[in-house]
């Protein structure tokens, strides 16, 4: 008896002496989380908050919003928080953010998640893209965007273009241009073509990249700013020089546009009400301006009907090169991604996928005419009730995004600066010389490379 209570005494302080050590080290039950938190934007308040209601119903953790009010620059905000340590669990991220934050270790890679969500297959490639870095994915698409060419019905009319209007090669814009000066010599910008560093990065993802993805073919990314493979900004290449050589013809040779729009105070509102007044034949744009370009211009916008009638689109044609796309776009757009150091993430991972089921997301993005960042979504009936969104989400299989490794917005700067040595009459081997020399003093020479 004294035997067996010897070792009952001696399993019993070994429970407590452990107990002990548990308590004074600070040590805690692990429990369930009862709260997860989430930052976004008001434009996005109809697509996340009846999801919320229904992850808190199933799950009964309370879920935190911080909404942000109209004004509020949710891309400073998020990054200021992420810096600060002080982010929401999960944060709305723009794109082009993504490779910036994850290198910073801010965002949680959420690949063990992806693996097993079968939703994420219906994500488009490029979308997939954008939201990874090294291999790895840190968010989910919420909504994009396209590029394209867009017309004015009536000043085509005019000019004699046939419509709708389909140009396969850099070519037929600059003819359709040409013909636009030659038969209304009164159109100030025949060839709208963003430039310049007062359009910032209008410029750079409008403009020059537009041009710059046609320009040669994309095998070894011989038509990007970025040469993945060697892990180098490209400082010179045929595609660069031949995207110089188009702002020379537009800007100095042909002159089939003025300069003064892209440095007024209103560059974006000037550009707007110049389209719905007739001084811009052709222009280089988003797909958001099929409205912009009147609420942009402050004026009622047309209905659909009205406005099909004076504004028309085509995809960006490619140079022509052999290899070359036929069709190039580039796109941005936000996502949702997770803090790194957020104490819940299953809980986190738990309310991005209540969010983004095909139901929620599908409901949402056609109610707000944006772009689906997924494929069974474009197929949903009520998405395809707005034909110019269904028409231009065609245009995601062509796209592509930027190249956002760290120090892309330098690179940016860079791009636009060398638009402005056009117009200063610099020849196109002259600004591309700059951009080289450029990428050189800021990442050093052996990070920039050169493409024959």
């Amino acid at each position: 008896m004294r035997g067996k209570l010897s070792k009952f005494t001696i399993l019993l302080c070994v429970f407590l002496l452990i107990g002990f050590v548990g308590f004074a080290t600070g040590q805690k039950e692990t429990k369930a989380p009862t709260t997860v938190s989430i930052m976004y934007g008001t434009p996005w308040k109809d697509f996340v908050q009846p999801a919320v209601a229904k992850f808190e119903k199933e799950t009964g953790i309370k879920v935190k919003q911080v909404v942000l009010p109209p004004g509020t620059n949710p891309d400073q905000k998020v990054a200021l928080d992420l810096a600060g340590g002080v982010a929401c669990d999960v944060i709305a991220v723009d794109g082009y953010r993504i490779p910036e934050f994850a290198e910073a270790g801010y965002l949680l890679n959420l690949d063990s998640y992806l693996n097993n969500w079968s939703d994420w297959n219906e994500y488009y490639e490029p979308m997939k893209k954008m939201v990874s870095f090294k291999g790895k994915h840190y968010g989910i698409p919420l909504d994009t965007d396209v590029r394209m060419l867009w017309y004015w019905k009536p000043i085509f009319e005019k000019a004699g273009i046939t419509m709708p209007w389909q140009p396969k090669t850099w070519d037929d814009v600059l003819a359709a241009a040409r013909k636009i000066k030659a038969a209304l010599p009164n159109v100030q910008y025949p060839l709208y073509l963003p430039v310049g560093s007062k359009m910032g990065e209008a410029t750079t993802m409008q403009g020059f990249y537009m041009l710059l993805l046609g320009a040669d073919t994309p095998k070894n990314d011989r038509n990007r700013l970025r040469d993945w493979n060697a892990g180098k900004w490209i400082g010179k290449s045929p595609a660069l020089l031949r995207t110089l050589q188009v702002y020379q013809t537009v800007f100095v040779k042909d002159k089939l546009s003025i300069r003064d729009i892209y440095y007024t105070p209103d560059v974006w509102g000037d550009w707007r009400r110049a389209m719905i007044h007739g001084n811009i034949g052709i222009g280089l744009g988003g797909s958001w301006e099929f409205k912009e370009f009147w609420s942009g211009a402050g004026v009622k916008v047309p209905s659909e009907q009205e406005r099909e009638k004076l504004v028309g689109w085509a995809p960006m044609p490619g140079s022509g090169v052999p290899g070359a796309p036929k069709i190039v776009s580039i796109s941005g757009g936000w996502t949702f991604a997770v803090n790194a150091k957020t104490k819940n993430a299953d809980a986190a991972w738990k309310l991005l996928k209540t969010i983004f089921t095909k139901e929620n997301f599908g409901r949402w993005v056609a109610g707000a005419a944006k772009v689906s960042t997924r494929k069974d979504v474009s197929e949903m009936a009520s998405y395809k009730q707005d034909k110019y969104i269904a028409a231009i989400t065609k245009l995601v299989a062509y796209t592509t995004t930027r190249d956002t490794y760290p120090g892309y917005s330098k690179v940016s700067s860079y791009v636009q600066s060398a638009t402005e040595d056009i117009l200063d009459g610099k020849t196109p081997q002259q600004a591309m010389d700059n951009f080289y020399n450029n990428l050189v003093s800021e990442f050093g020479k052996d990070k920039v490379t050169v493409i024959k």
